[in-house]
C-alpha cells in the first residue's frame, strides 16, 4: 500500500462518490473499473476478516449493516438528514451557544433516524454532522 497527498476538495470528491463502509481504496476501484482481485494479498485478508466481521483495528475494513443508506449534514444553518428510501426531514439550527437548544435538535435527529430503522453507525453520524459544524455538546 502507498500513502498519497490530496487537497480537502478532492477528500471531499472522494467522499461523495463513496457508498456506506466502503474504504477511498475502495471507491477509487470502482472509478477506475479496477477488479477487487487486484488488492494484494495482505488486503485481500484483512477484507476477508472484515466481511466476517473481525475487527483488526481503526483501519480494517468493517462490514456494513446498514440497509438503508442515510446520509447527514449542515447546509444554510440547517441540519439535514436524509435515507435512500425516501424519508429525511431538517432541523433549524439554533446558535451555538445555546446548549439546550442544540440537545433538543440532535436528540429530535436520533429520534427521527432510529425511527428510520438507523444504524448506530447512523446515529452517530447526526451527532458527528453537528459536532463537525462547532455544535458541541458536554454531558
Amino acid at each position: 500500500m502507498r500513502n498519497i497527498r490530496i487537497s480537502e476538495e478532492v477528500w471531499q470528491a472522494i467522499a461523495a462518490q463513496g457508498k456506506f463502509g466502503e474504504t477511498e481504496d475502495d471507491v477509487l476501484r470502482r472509478i477506475f473499473k479496477l477488479p477487487r482481485n487486484s488488492i494484494p494479498e495482505a488486503a485481500n485478508s484483512s477484507r476477508e476478516l472484515a466481511e466476517q466481521g473481525h475487527n483488526r483495528g481503526a483501519y480494517s475494513l468493517r462490514r456494513t449493516r446498514a440497509k438503508n443508506r442515510m446520509s447527514s449534514y449542515i447546509d444554510v444553518n440547517r441540519l439535514h438528514v436524509s435515507f435512500q428510501a425516501g424519508k429525511s426531514h431538517s432541523w433549524l439550527l439554533p446558535d451555538p451557544s445555546d446548549k439546550l437548544a442544540i440537545r433538543t435538535v440532535r436528540d429530535n435527529a436520533v429520534v427521527f433516524a432510529r425511527e428510520n430503522g438507523a444504524t448506530i453507525g447512523q446515529v452517530n453520524a447526526v451527532k458527528k454532522a453537528l459536532t463537525d459544524a462547532g455544535y458541541h455538546l458536554i454531558k
